[in-house]
């Protein structure tokens, strides 16, 4: 990849990435990959693209055209991009769906990093090491899906899944058992879940409840035992989510979704440039931008799940 100042203008070298979804308004995205190739001295420019769900292939298929180096993906488009690709990583085959992908002779090569990234995050920012722990995730859909698959690769020893609709949680756990070729995935009903956990658990809300009126967190925090370690993969553009204030109230150790934002771009970064990615200047575009929308909204905005 070209080298450049990383301020100038796009020019006819510039290389060019994005991220597709429906919306992506909200994306901090494209101020922490544009910050990464400034601090790394590369020709490179990104940014978000608005693509309604009928429209995926034609997109992907542009930006190909155009000669896109790689894609984010995110909702709706995650399960859809995977099938589009005509080649896949082995985590993004696991998870059934793709978040990154990278331009290869003939389309693209779908990728899946939020699993990664999350373990990334909850080493990083929580010192936890989920090798041989019993973890327990809250939600039963695309970001509940990513969690689990990382902490499996992790060395996680058991993967308890709860959820309001307890037959998609149960779903979700035998689809995982199959593709996986293992036993580790189980689910739990909702109001057994947190004696299921038991100490020194880690606790995953990958659900936005909690986060709205109306939307209310299912479990008092004095449930848990003491070691449990939360972690929320939504995050709020000022403060922290009920969960996080709630468990850090009780002395528990906690932390919320922009650090797996972080760790899954960083990873991201690495497939489409085939370096390091510089974290630190990552990090601090993510808080200047996640402080700049809090702004924008009055500190009120709350945001999804899905880390981008």
């Amino acid at each position: 990849m070209t080298r450049g100042s990383g301020n100038r203008a796009p020019t006819a070298r510039t290389r060019l990435f994005g991220l597709v979804g429906h919306p992506v308004s909200h994306s901090l995205s494209p101020a922490m990959q544009n910050a990464a190739f400034r601090a790394g001295g590369l020709d490179a420019a990104y940014a978000a693209f608005d693509v309604a769900p009928e429209a995926l292939g034609e997109a992907l298929a542009g930006a190909r055209a155009l000669g896109f180096g790689g894609l984010n993906v995110t909702v709706p488009h995650k399960e859809r991009a995977l099938a589009l690709a005509v080649e896949a990583a082995p985590a993004a085959a696991r998870a059934g769906a793709a978040n990154t992908l990278v331009s290869v002779p003939g389309g693209w090569r779908a990728h899946n990093t939020d699993g990664a990234g999350l373990v990334a995050a909850l080493r990083s920012e929580l010192r936890l090491d989920p090798t041989g722990r019993t973890c327990l995730i809250l939600g039963a859909g695309g970001a509940a899906r990513g969690a689990a698959l990382g902490l499996l690769e992790a060395g996680a020893q058991e993967i308890l899944l709860a959820n309001r609709n307890e037959d998609r949680a149960a779903a979700l756990a035998r689809e995982l058992n199959r593709r996986c070729r293992t036993r580790r995935f189980a689910s739990v009903p909702l109001g057994e879940a947190p004696e299921r956990l038991g100490p020194e658990g880690l606790l995953v809300s990958a659900t936005p409840l909690g986060l709205g009126p109306g939307n209310r967190w299912p479990w008092e925090i004095e449930r848990f035992a003491r070691g449990t370690v939360a972690y929320d993969l939504a995050y709020r553009a000022e403060a922290e989510t009920p969960l996080v204030t709630q468990a850090r109230e009780r002395g528990l150790r906690a932390a919320s979704g922009l650090s797996m934002l972080l760790h899954q771009g960083a990873l991201a970064f690495t497939l489409w440039t085939g370096g390091p990615a510089p974290l630190a200047a990552m990090g601090r575009a993510l808080r200047r931008a996640r402080a700049a929308q809090g702004e924008r909204s009055g500190g009120a905005q709350a945001h999804r799940t899905d880390p981008r």
